[in-house]
């Protein structure tokens, strides 16, 4: 055989284990992926359920709180100068864990923008905060603006004041 002949077989075997080694290599990758994407949807899964959590236990442990909470979710006027900062915070944790599921909605399996909507539709307390106090101002700018569709959704809807229902979405009913 021609030495041109041999170096040719040489040089194209070595291009294909190297192509070979880069097929496996990429699918190494892939998997490695789509397992940092399980990790970070199970770690949203966890902050939500967390956050969730920790809200409710501290209106569960604490009936001051609670009826503040209670109260101003329906009348924000019943929210004294006292207790408004701190209602707004708890209002604004709320709402960054509704957030939360709006905005990993696909990842995580929640419905987009049903909690929000649900939240803020059975709460006109919590509308008149939102478009009243600061509130608005300690969000970031996509939420604020996800926010003001549905509080203006809603209000067009029901009315400043008004309650919206929000059906089950349970398929078997009777």
């Amino acid at each position: 055989m021609d030495l041109v002949v041999i170096a040719q077989i040489i040089t194209g075997s070595a291009t294909l284990i190297v192509a070979l080694v880069l097929v496996f290599q990429l699918k190494q990758q892939n998997n490695q992926v789509k397992l940092q994407r399980m990790d970070f949807t199970q770690q949203i899964k966890n902050q939500i359920v967390e956050r969730r959590t920790n809200t409710v236990l501290t209106q569960a442990t604490n009936p001051e709180i609670a009826k503040i909470m209670q109260n101003g979710r329906y009348d924000y006027s019943t929210i004294n100068d006292d207790n408004k900062t701190f209602y707004h915070q708890m209002l604004i944790t709320t709402l960054e864990l509704l957030l939360m599921k709006n905005f990993y909605s696909n990842e995580t399996g929640y419905e987009k923008s049903l909690h929000l909507k649900e939240f803020l539709g059975s709460s006109p307390g919590i509308r008149k905060a939102y478009r009243d106090s600061t509130i608005r101002q300690q969000l970031d700018k996509e939420s604020v603006k996800v926010l003001d569709e549905i509080v203006r959704e809603i209000d067009e809807e029901v009315g400043l004041d008004g309650i919206l229902e929000t059906k089950s979405t349970y398929p078997y009913k009777k």
